[in-house]
């Protein structure tokens, strides 16, 4: 086939697929792009205003009277009592158990531990998780930090002064939720 034949034909193409995408622009009618007024608002109610009445004094009430005196004094005791005193029994009683010491880190503040829920790169799906976690009457906290792979948020339980009871904690997270939580240290 000859070259100029085949210029010919592709620029015929080329013509007829403009004509084709452009000729029903200019042929479309202008009334059928109809654009709706009207609102959906609904109209404003018809409220009445609420008229208040000026308070009444009442004068019969009376006065706040002060209060007397709200102990009452005891006679002293005489210095020599003629009758001799019973000195009560003295029991030996256990002292109560010591709590839980906090032990402090190199910088003073208590070693406490907190179990790390999941990381989000978006802060909503964290805050999310952690209105559900405070739901249940979880503590719940989140943390934002910037890694290499950009902006995280993070969800905490805790704090737990007691490794024991962050890693009971952390059981019970794991099984109510299904995911793999961490116990981690807490830094406040």
């Amino acid at each position: 086939m000859d070259d100029g034949l085949k210029q010919r034909l592709v620029g015929a193409l080329v013509l007829l697929a403009l004509g084709v995408l452009f000729v029903p622009v200019l042929f479309e009618p202008e009334n059928r792009r109809v654009v709706d007024r009207t609102t959906q608002i609904p109209p404003a109610p018809q409220v009445t205003p609420l008229v208040l009445k000026d308070p009444v004094r009442n004068d019969a009430i009376e006065a706040v009277k002060p209060a007397g005196e709200m102990y009452e004094l005891l006679p002293e005791p005489d210095a020599l009592s003629s009758t001799p005193t019973q000195s009560p029994e003295i029991t030996k009683t256990t002292p109560p158990a010591t709590p839980d010491r906090t032990v402090l880190d190199e910088r003073g503040v208590p070693k406490a531990w907190a179990v790390q829920v999941a990381s989000f790169n978006t802060e909503k799906r964290a805050r999310v998780l952690r209105d559900q976690l405070l739901d249940q009457d979880y503590p719940a906290f989140t943390r934002t930090l910037d890694t290499s792979k950009g902006r995280m948020t993070r969800v905490y339980v805790g704090p737990k002064i007691n490794r024991d009871k962050a890693v009971k904690l952390k059981a019970t997270l794991d099984k109510s939720l299904k995911v793999d939580t961490l116990v981690v240290k807490f830094s406040p």
